[in-house]
């Protein structure tokens, strides 16, 4: 310790002799007594700070030292030297200068907010800002009062238990008169005004001096609200005078039309009653605008009068009701079609209002009235105005024996089964009607089906719906007993086959019930049969057929029964089916009318929307429905296949009903997910038609090319590769085009085998001998087609017509070339572009129909972007290798130490690298800080509450002293009462 400067005491006494800093104690009187004041003050804080100085200095704790690892002279490193307790000092007075105030103005608001209402709001004129102002301050005034307000509406003035209302008129209180001499004139102002002030403070005023100070404020008081009175006249008549400009902003309805004179005593009588609850003056007012003059002169209304009468005819809003859920809304229109078909059949059956609600009181089943003698002895209802003039007699007859109303029920046994067992007297038809309006379902007795092995016909029994399908030729049909229809239908064979009999027996077919006359409730049919029974029952026109089914679904709405769930679900099926049945009447009227074919068609699209609803509702069973049916037309194209694919009776090919599946699959789910549940199968199914089906003639070129179609749709988002569908195409345009004459056209041929083996598409039917009819005889030029073409029409097509035939293979190939143009475009950005669409190009520029085609210049120049585009395939270039060099690398920047990644050669990595650095730096200094707030801000916590208990304790302390203090005083006065007392007692 002596070769470091001695002790601490030594070097504390050598560092205040050195500075000097001597003790005041030592000084003498004399001088302690010179230096007084603002001197001696100053003095003993240079002192004070000179002592902090020195002992700091002293203090080996106040300083922390880090040792280096490596020590470098000249080199100084930042934070070597620390002063922690220096550190927190200043640390601490940084935060008592920023944090603490912050932190006690945390609750106070220094700037000014505008609260007032509609201030911030900028769809608000000033007016309206102001009148809702005014009766928020309205409304806050009567809150405030109605707190204490025990229901009396005004307060009163009492004077001796009396009320001073009834003071006004002063009949019985004598007033000065001009003739009183005795009376003071100017006592009884002095006393008006504010009691006279000093008159008689000390003294109690006496009855009289009070009533005559009772009077005046009486007499003042009424003066003021006459004042008041005639103000409020004076505004209301400027109101008036103004109204008329501002009267067409306040009101812009529409004045009341008066009603048009009528003969009927009965309705003058209800025109001239004023409609609205008008009294007193209202009523003499509103009376003396609509009445005329007593002496027979017209006296024009005023404008008063006329806005008087306005303002009687003025509509009072109404509170509307909330929005309604959709199961509420469901119920509710459920509720409706049910009203109005019970509505419906009360007019056919011409029962009385009465009768009807005397019915519906009881158990809930009515009963129709007996036929014959019964029906004409009832009484009939007075006709009304929305009566559909059904229900009237000619000549004793019934509107049911007129029209043949019910008959339809009658006939039809499959509407309810369960009820044509019970019938009696009183015809329970009626019952299955109200079943119907009921949302009851139809539920079929006959449901179990029989099912053949895989090797026989699953639809065997479905003959006749295939004859529909295939334009009823009994040669085919006969064949075709292998082949299973898509719809599950035992009645649409039939139905067609009865409709053909029926138009050659000349029978009349029952017209369809208008719009009008359509029920408004069914049962949900859950078979197909069940639909078209239903249909054929109610003798449903085809264009209806939509509005059916959207009241089936509203009356079987999922929120309305429990098993209306699974009956929608089982109604897409029956959808599914109805469309292909329509699909296939429209194949069946192709080569007959074209109405019937647009109807068929009008109808499968209207039922379209309601199957994409319902599949969004239940996916599931819906996608169950769908890949049901592509499963069956994947079984149909195997029977065909292996009965022989060129053969003509083996059916390969979609028809109408199986290519309106497809089409209806590729609307209702999406087609451009990678993996779908559903639109997997049918690319799958699309591509096994255009790979291993034959072409033979015309309608398997239309019904491929569909299928191109389908998949240009489809594929438009995902851009998928769909090589089928260019095999196709190629071979399509192929077996129509013509490619000159005979040596050319051999030379032609090869010249298109073989592109179509080096990029490996078959050409099985190109040349070949069932595909040779098909081939264009003329060599004209054919651009793709601009206008739709009809491909149903071409599907079905059966023309021995060698022209029609010429021009059905020219809109064929049309077709294909804009096709081969939208799979162009589709592909534009596809890196196998050159090779899709090579072919095409040779195949388009060898044939005399193609080769100055819009589509062969178009295809060229694509081709020709595509190839310029691409570049060689070759070895990867490097730079040349430097000769080895052996002389030692040094390092540029210079050694340093510090640098952890002087090793590093990737700068960027470097770089990331002390970025981190840096942030987790960061952030361990921002958690130190804010740990330190924390801990600062806990300490003024805790000194505020040590203050605050320090002062109560010294409250308490001084008010128990106060209490101690009392209570001593006390026990001596009892000590020296006690003593008087003894005292006195002796």
């Amino acid at each position: 310790m002596a070769k470091g400067g001695g002790s601490q005491l030594s070097q504390l006494k050598q560092k205040l002799h050195s500075s000097g800093v001597t003790d005041r104690r030592q000084l003498s009187k004399k001088s302690r007594s010179r230096k007084g004041g603002q001197d001696e003050k100053d003095a003993a804080a240079t002192r004070l700070n000179k002592i902090n100085a020195i002992v700091a200095g002293l203090n080996p704790f106040d300083q922390k030292v880090t040792k280096p690892k490596h020590e470098v002279l000249g080199r100084k490193i930042k934070g070597a030297v620390g002063r922690p307790g220096a550190a927190k000092a200043s640390g601490l007075a940084q935060r008592r200068e920023t944090l603490l105030p912050e932190w006690q103005a945390r609750n106070r608001t220094s700037t000014f907010v505008d609260r007032r209402f509609g201030e911030n709001d900028a769809n608000m004129t000033p007016e309206e800002k102001m009148l809702e102002r005014y009766a928020t301050e309205k409304q806050r005034r009567a809150a405030k009062g109605a707190a204490f307000n025990l229901n009396d509406d005004d307060e009163l003035l009492t004077h001796y238990g009396q009320s001073l209302s009834g003071l006004d008129d002063l009949a019985d209180i004598r007033l000065p008169g001009d003739d009183d001499d005795e009376e003071d004139p100017g006592r009884l102002t002095a006393q008006g005004h504010f009691g006279g002030f000093g008159d008689n403070e000390d003294g109690d005023k006496s009855k009289a001096d009070v009533m005559r100070e009772v009077i005046a404020k009486s007499k003042f008081h009424k003066l003021e609200r006459q004042k008041m009175k005639d103000a409020d006249d004076e505004l209301r008549e400027q109101l008036d005078d103004e109204l008329a400009d501002i009267r067409g902003l306040l009101f812009e309805q529409p004045a009341v039309p008066t009603p048009a004179p009528t003969d009927d005593p009965k309705a003058k009588a209800k025109v001239s009653v004023f409609p609205g609850p008008a009294t007193g003056a209202n009523a003499t007012a509103v009376a003396g605008a609509s009445t005329s003059a007593p002496d027979g002169e017209d006296k024009p209304a005023s404008s008063y009068d006329t806005f008087v009468r306005e303002l009687a005819f003025e509509r009072r809003a109404k509170p509307q009701d909330r929005l309604k859920s959709e199961e509420e809304l469901a119920a509710e229109e459920a509720k409706r079609l049910m009203k109005a078909e019970k509505a419906r059949l009360k007019r056919m059956r011409g029962d009385s209002d009465d009768e009807t609600d005397e019915d519906d009181e009881d158990d809930g089943s009515r009963r129709k009235r007996k036929k014959g003698a019964s029906s004409s002895s009832a009484p009939k209802r007075a006709a009304q105005a929305d009566d559909l003039d059904d229900d009237f007699e000619l000549d004793g007859m019934t509107a049911g024996e007129v029209y043949g109303l019910g008959a339809g029920l009658a006939e039809s046994g499959a509407v309810d089964e369960g009820d044509d067992e019970d019938e009696d007297d009183e015809d329970e038809d009626e019952d299955d009607e109200e079943d119907a309006a009921e949302g009851v379902g139809i539920e079929d007795d006959d449901e179990d089906e029989e099912e053949d092995d895989d090797d026989e016909d699953d639809f065997a029994d479905l003959a006749d719906a295939d004859d529909a399908i295939q334009i009823g030729e009994d040669e085919e049909s006969e064949q075709e007993g292998d082949h299973e229809a898509l719809t599950g239908s035992a009645q649409a064979g039939t139905s067609a086959k009865a409709g053909k009999a029926g138009s050659a027996g000349g029978k009349a077919k029952p017209a369809p019930v208008t719009e009008s006359k359509l029920p408004f409730t069914f049962p949900c049919p859950a078979t197909h049969d069940e639909l078209l029974s239903l249909l054929e029952t109610h003798q449903i026109d085809p264009k209806h057929i939509p509005t059916v089914i959207k009241r089936i679904r509203t009356l079987h709405h999922p929120s309305l029964a429990e098993d209306n769930k699974y009956r929608l679900q089982a109604l897409i099926g029956v959808l599914i089916d109805h469309a292909l049945h329509w699909a296939g009447q429209a194949q069946l009227h192709q080569s007959t009318t074209g109405q019937k074919h647009k109807l068929a068609f009008a109808i499968v699209n209207s039922l379209i929307p309601h199957i994409f609803s319902l599949s969004q509702s239940y996916p599931t069973a819906s996608a169950e429905h769908f890949v049901s049916k592509l499963a069956l037309m994947q079984r149909n194209l195997s029977r065909g296949l292996a009965k022989g694919p060129t053969e003509a009776d083996a059916r390969t090919w979609p028809g109408l009903p199986e290519l309106t599946l497809l089409r209806m699959v590729g609307s209702v789910w999406p087609t451009s997910d990678k993996q779908h549940n559903v639109t997997t199968p049918l690319a799958l199914l699309i591509a096994q038609y255009l790979a291993y089906a034959r072409i033979r003639s015309v309608s398997d070129l239309a019904s491929g090319l569909f299928l191109c179609s389908l998949v240009v749709s489809n594929e438009n988002e995902s851009k998928r590769l769909f090589p089928e569908a260019l095999n196709f195409l190629f071979s399509s345009i192929a077996i129509l085009t013509s490619l000159g004459k005979e040596k050319k056209q051999r030379q032609g041929l090869a010249k298109v085998r073989g592109v179509a083996e080096e990029y490996g598409i078959p050409t099985t039917d190109v040349d070949a001998a069932h595909t040779q009819h098909l081939r264009l005889a003329k060599d004209e030029t054919v651009e793709p087609a601009e206008q739709a073409v009809d491909l149903p029409s071409l599907i079905t097509t059966k023309s021995s017509d060698a022209d029609a035939d010429e021009q059905q293979r020219t809109a064929l190939l049309s077709v294909a070339l804009a096709l081969t143009a939208k799979f162009s475009e589709l592909y534009t950005g596809s890196t196998s572009y050159v090779e899709l669409f090579t072919p095409f190009s040779v195949l388009l520029s060898t044939s005399t129909s193609t080769s100055t085609s819009s589509v062969t210049v178009s295809l060229t120049r694509s081709l020709q972007l595509a190839s310029s585009s691409r570049r060689y395939l070759r070895l990867q270039a490097h730079r040349a290798i430097a000769i080895a060099s052996h002389v030692p690398k040094f390092d540029q920047q210079g050694y340093n130490p510090d640098r952890k990644s002087a090793l590093d050669p990737d700068v960027e990595r470097v770089q990331i690298q002390k970025m981190k650095a840096l942030i987790k730096k960061e952030r361990k200094g921002v958690i130190r800080e804010l740990r330190r707030d924390n801990q600062f801000i806990a300490q003024v916590r805790r000194q505020d509450q040590q203050e605050e208990d320090q002062s109560y304790k010294k409250k308490m302390d001084k008010i128990m002293s106060t209490l101690q203090v009392e209570r001593s005083e006390q026990k001596q006065m009892e000590r020296a009462k006690a003593n008087i007392k003894r005292r006195a007692g002796r």
